[in-house]
């Protein structure tokens, strides 16, 4: 009885806090629903755990225009267009339950979880409420089933200071989806925990303005290599995606489609989509010669390597990616593109004022892309890559105007007219990148990066000359309440180039992560 009025008497508070916040009717309604079936199931409850956060903040620049890392890589929260004003609630829940509430074994406990994050942009014609995280997950040992919207950054990289992974880097809204999977390494035991694996399989739709009734086929798979509490391992894993089925107008009599439709039959997916098989048909009636001579869908995937070393008191991290779109990609044909990075981070200490907790340097270069040329004559070896971009989904590898992948590979919307062309028109690129991080005062956090580009269009279009670019990023974060664990959050960045518009701004805002925990 106790148990049930503790369950009863977070429920109440929970429902009062978001009439407080003024979630939307929906999103109230995904979040009552949780708390319904969870108040039900959780009787013998252990370890309940709420987290509410909010922001509040201001642009101001020398242009509307905001600088590139103010907007990339936040998963398509911050406009090419700077609002004047901008916000963001969030809450997230985590708690757990005894499978076997007679031998409460630790073993058989069944972890619960759910985030939801509101974002809220105002003035300038960005008038805009978005959902970047709404999410309900559920973990029984290892294994977890979760769905919805929720952040992820797929890929080995330096989650902190990097430009980001190659094909998932978080710089566009999350896209819907379902996903079972082992988020983190499982040791296999009948190799004495030398060999630990991860990965997952996931489904996703793509409710995009431009295509109907699109979706998204993802799945990963990593291994990592080395003695168990050892100092050194090595990473090995593969990311695969696909955009794939979908109907839209400009398709109707196009020889890319069948009466304006792409292809969602199951066959045709577990065969071109899953396996990743070009057709055994060369036409039929649910696809035409283009799924023939390729492969269903827009496949968007890469390789990992990494390798890490532990000294006494920091961490060495050497990565690479390696993209693929074809089979030229697969077979590695177009090496030396890819992300490279090497990273080090270290923990914190006391005796300095000023402290550089990590260093982070990467070179990113996407120009070989198998070659200038399209071979058809050896459907393993194709050619000409032409990254992000795809001549079925006219907006590319891209979610809601934001390219999924690497920021450095911009859409048209992004860069000066002048260099406008396909949706992706400048996906040839070298990129030189640099970010450090660290404390100031021990309570004091900052971060920066600075990055310089040449940018060389695509092969079908080149750029003459060549546009150079340089971007920087300073942000700081400092405690200034300890209600709430209120902080300062200030960043500063500009650009200047021939890429870009030049522009220079920055941000003040105020973030609380702790008002109002509830345990």
């Amino acid at each position: 009885m106790a148990c049930m009025y503790a369950q009863k008497r977070v429920s109440q508070r929970v429902f009062d806090a978001m009439k407080a916040l003024r979630f939307t009717g929906g999103l109230t309604k995904f979040l009552l629903s949780f708390l319904l079936t969870n108040a039900y199931f959780n009787a013998e409850a252990q370890n309940q755990h709420w987290s509410p956060s909010a922001e509040l903040g201001s642009y101001i620049g020398t242009s509307s225009i905001a600088p590139f890392w103010l907007r990339s890589n936040q998963f398509g929260t911050v406009p090419l267009t700077m609002p004047s004003l901008t916000g963001r609630v969030g809450l997230t829940y985590e708690s757990q339950i005894y499978a076997d509430t007679i031998r409460k074994s630790k073993h058989a406990r069944i972890q619960w979880g759910a985030g939801v994050e509101t974002v809220f942009n105002l003035g300038r014609g960005n008038e805009k409420v978005l959902l970047p995280e709404a999410y309900i997950k559920v973990r029984w040992k290892k294994l977890e089933f979760w769905g919805g919207r929720r952040k992820q950054i797929l890929g080995i990289v330096d989650t902190t200071l990097s430009t980001g992974s190659f094909t998932w880097s978080g710089n566009a809204m999350p896209v819907p989806k379902i996903q079972l999977g082992f988020p983190d390494y499982v040791p296999l035991k009948f190799l004495r925990n030398y060999v630990s694996l991860k990965g997952f399989f996931s489904h996703g739709w793509f409710n995009v303005p431009y295509i109907q009734g699109a979706y998204l086929h993802q799945k990963t798979l990593h291994g990592k290599f080395g003695k168990p509490g050892g100092k050194f391992n090595m990473q090995v894993g593969v990311v695969h995606s696909v955009t794939w089925g979908g109907h839209a107008d400009y398709l109707i009599g196009s020889p890319l489609a069948v009466d304006g439709h792409l292809t969602d039959n199951f066959g045709d997916f577990l065969w071109g989509v899953v396996i990743g098989k070009i057709p055994k048909a060369y036409q039929n009636k649910r696809f035409t010669n283009f799924d023939g001579e390729n492969r269903v869908g827009n496949h968007v995937g890469q390789y990992d390597l990494a390798f890490e070393y532990q000294l006494k008191t920091s961490k060495l991290l050497l990565y690479h990616n390696h993209p693929f779109e074809d089979g030229s990609g697969l077979q590695l044909q177009n090496i030396p593109d890819g992300l490279y990075g090497l990273s080090w981070k270290r923990a914190a200490s006391s005796k300095s004022f000023i402290e550089v907790r990590g260093v982070l340097l990467e070179y990113l270069f996407s120009k070989d892309q198998s070659g200038a040329g399209f071979d058809l004559t050896n459907s393993h070896f194709k050619g000409n890559d032409n990254y992000f971009d795809h001549a079925q989904y006219k907006e590319g590898w891209s979610y809601f105007g934001k390219g999924m992948g690497t920021p450095f590979i911009q859409p048209n919307s992004e860069i000066k007219s002048k260099y406008w062309g396909e949706f992706f028109p400048d996906n040839r690129v070298v990129v030189y990148h640099v970010g450090l991080e660290g404390t100031a005062a021990r309570s004091i956090q900052w971060r920066t990066k600075l990055s310089y580009s040449s940018n060389f269009g695509t092969n079908n279009r080149p750029f003459n000359p060549t546009a150079k670019q340089f971007s920087y990023l300073l942000m700081v974060d400092a405690p200034i309440f300890k209600w709430g664990n209120t902080r300062l959050v200030t960043k500063l960045a500009f650009d200047k180039g021939d890429l870009l518009p030049s522009s220079l701004a920055g941000y003040i805002g105020f973030r609380s992560t702790a008002w109002g925990k509830w345990r």
